[in-house]
């Protein structure tokens, strides 16, 4: 058994349009805290994580069912300046608690593509629910979370789809479309098997706010 090469998060795959759309600018709260619940703590939101609107307006990591799942509103694909005490500071990923002081003008912002625009590759979060090809494929058409698979080591959330998840029910929150064509699936029996997903529960639904 050989493990693929670990890829970051959710990426686009292909939708409508293609290529990716223009992503949305969208705000973070003031002193924020990017947390992976029972793993990591204070890591960076950057492209790849699943994020979702909160009750402030502001978009925050979306939780996995490493905790309660929660159904994400885009994935982030890029990340504005932010304040960094003393100015703008260019970066690829946001730090945890940013503070700017309620100033608009230093507000932190990231780059969002909302998840119902297309399809989505992610790597699933073990090497035993399925270890061949013929196994993933059955997958195909049912549901699954994803889980923050981050630890107190890590600087990052690292979403992936938790594959022991997998069923047909309707409350999971992303549908299982394909095993990616993508040259990194090289072994099936090892870890980071790459899967093709769409939402199936969103945040901001294309037609309906139940699952199927």
């Amino acid at each position: 058994m050989a493990d693929n090469r670990i890829e970051y998060g959710f990426r686009w795959f292909t939708g409508n349009p293609y290529p990716m759309p223009a992503p949305i600018e969208m705000t973070v709260a003031d002193d924020e805290s990017f947390d992976v619940s029972g793993g990591a703590s204070n890591v960076k939101l950057g492209p790849g994580d699943p994020v979702a609107i909160q009750s402030d307006g502001h978009v925050d990591l979306a939780a996995g069912n490493e905790t309660t799942a929660e159904a994400a509103f885009g994935i982030v694909v890029g990340v504005a300046p932010y304040w960094d005490g003393d100015f703008m500071k260019p970066s690829e990923t946001l730090p945890s608690d940013v503070s700017y002081d309620s100033n608009l003008s230093r507000q932190s912002k990231v780059h969002v593509v909302p998840v119902t625009a297309g399809m989505w590759e992610v790597d699933v979060d073990d090497s035993t629910t399925a270890t061949s090809r013929s196994a993933y494929q059955a997958f195909v058409g049912e549901n699954a979370d994803h889980i923050l698979t981050g630890t107190t080591d890590n600087d990052r959330a690292y979403p992936k789809l938790d594959i022991s998840t997998h069923a047909t029910t309707s409350s999971l929150i992303w549908r299982i479309l394909k095993v990616s064509p993508t040259l990194n699936n090289e072994d099936f029996s090892g870890a980071n098997v790459k899967l093709v997903v769409v939402p199936n529960v969103a945040q901001s639904p294309a037609f309906s706010a139940t699952g199927v």
